[in-house]
């Protein structure tokens, strides 16, 4: 299942980092893609050490609890 649980979320200007329930699907990097309430974001950054972590450059549009698809760009 692609699908994930957001359980944080942290803003900065421009970025939005975002912590989930589980490990990131298998495959997915920068530049693939995810669907969160019908929106689709680009994945700008995924930290090597950590796998439930992304970042996405979209900041007011996400929320905690919100389910997060991931796709292959």
């Amino acid at each position: 299942m692609n699908e994930r649980k957001i359980t944080y979320k942290f803003s900065a200007p421009g970025h939005t980092v975002l912590i989930v329930d589980e490990e990131l699907p298998k495959g997915i990097w920068i530049g693939d893609k995810v669907k969160v309430d019908n929106l689709v974001f680009t994945i700008t950054g995924i930290p090597i050490s950590d796998r439930n972590t992304f970042m996405v450059d979209e900041t007011d549009k996400i929320n905690v609890n919100q389910i997060v698809e991931f796709y292959k760009a």
